[in-house]
């Protein structure tokens, strides 16, 4: 009886030196990550812009956005990091044939295909401990970004002829510039998930766009000519983070 005894005291001080030590690990500084996220992604400003009058209205929709990033504390707070994300966004052809509309057309149709953007940015970032598990990341970042411009057409009546225009959309690099938080909260030794508030800019030259009209049996006429672009867009993502680099060990 007493051996058992000294054994369940013996299992007992394991599990808690076990729980104990677990408890400090978790709640260790870790210094550096990888995180996964994904979301939507929202237009804003001339991206989201249906004016018809607007010669640089991209007429863009809500869509989805996904992104991975990387980032290291070098001095305290202070880290660099360097984020990729990418977004898919619709076209309003509701706008499309709006803007049709005003020419006295009827019973037009208008396709058209996603907007993609992708970009690839670095530069720093603060990471704020917010007590607890919660921490609080803020960055300001710059790099490159590829769009590509959709292609659309609209077709309909135009009196008794059949009128159709289509437009081939191309592809276009830039440079891009973003700024965005991160509420990070922690869940074990090794992760945390994450809440993410990006927004992201971009202004693009899209060359060799053509345009191409067929209006009844008329022979088809094409142009062809550049188109400036500005990509403005705000994501919000929820994802996951895995922690490494600890800054000491006590074990």
């Amino acid at each position: 009886m007493k051996k058992l005894f000294l054994t369940v005291i013996a299992a007992g001080m394991t599990t808690a030196s076990f729980c104990q030590k677990t408890f400090i690990l978790s709640h260790q500084d870790k210094k550096g990550f990888f995180a996964a996220s994904a979301g939507a992604s929202v237009p804003v400003g001339r991206f989201a812009s249906c004016s018809p009058t607007d010669n640089q209205a991209c007429m863009a929709g809500e869509g989805f956005a996904f992104n991975v990033s990387a980032g290291y504390r070098m001095v305290g707070p202070v880290g660099l990091m360097i984020r990729g994300e990418q977004h898919r966004n619709t076209v309003n052809t509701g706008a499309m044939l709006s803007a049709i509309s005003q020419s006295n057309a009827s019973n037009w149709t208008a396709k058209a295909d996603n907007w993609s953007v992708m970009t690839v940015m670095a530069g720093p970032y603060v990471s704020l401990p917010m007590g607890g598990r919660f921490s609080l990341d803020a960055r300001l970042l710059a790099g490159r970004a590829l769009a590509v411009l959709p292609n659309t057409s609209v077709a309909g009546m135009v009196g008794r002829s059949e009128m159709s225009v289509k437009t081939t959309g191309s592809q276009s690099t830039a440079m891009a510039y973003g700024a965005g938080l991160s509420v990070r909260y922690r869940l074990g030794l090794n992760t945390a998930v994450l809440l993410n508030a990006d927004y992201s800019q971009a202004a693009f030259t899209f060359d060799n766009v053509t345009s191409t009209t067929t209006s009844g049996t008329s022979r088809p006429e094409s142009a062809t000519f550049s188109s400036d672009r500005t990509v403005n867009v705000v994501s919000a993502s929820a994802g996951i983070a895995i922690l490494f680099g600890t800054k000491y060990r006590p074990f």
